[in-house]
């Protein structure tokens, strides 16, 4: 994607941060991307909240960023139940593996590393500079 097309499409988007071809991108004015970063082919962001991806990440091909859930009352049927909307905030030097999932709420602080097909949760809180993977993620190595 041209970058000067981006600048005016999203709440944030650097000039020198790198954008592949096959975005699946919704409610772009609430995704705030930093410099240097790169999102890979066919990674889809849906932002009915905002999504901070800080500098110097690498999102890798396949990654969902979600930030809408539903919530569940009692045993209320599931479709009459509304939506939350929470931000998702990526910190600075993260490298995100192939086809992670990131819920709504998630924040990932500096310098970690996600391993390919982890689920970050909203509910976890992960140092920084740390190795997490897994179903939901949890930490596999401190500080990297």
């Amino acid at each position: 994607m041209k970058n000067r097309v981006a600048q005016s499409m999203f709440g944030k988007c650097e000039l020198n941060s790198n954008l592949r071809p096959k975005l699946k991108l919704r409610f772009t004015k609430n995704i705030y991307i930093g410099s240097r970063s790169s999102i890979g082919d066919n990674a889809r962001i849906i932002a009915t909240a905002p999504v901070y991806i800080g500098d110097d990440v690498l999102i890798a091909p396949d990654v969902v960023i979600l930030t809408d859930t539903h919530f569940i009352e009692g045993k209320k049927k599931i479709l009459d139940t509304g939506t939350i909307q929470k931000k998702v905030t990526i910190g600075d030097d993260v490298w995100i593996g192939t086809r992670v999932t990131i819920l709504a709420g998630a924040e990932i602080p500096d310098g970690c590393v996600v391993a390919a097909g982890a689920v970050v949760p909203a509910a976890k809180k992960y140092p920084p500079y740390s190795v997490i993977g897994g179903i939901p993620a949890r930490v596999i190595k401190q500080e990297r």
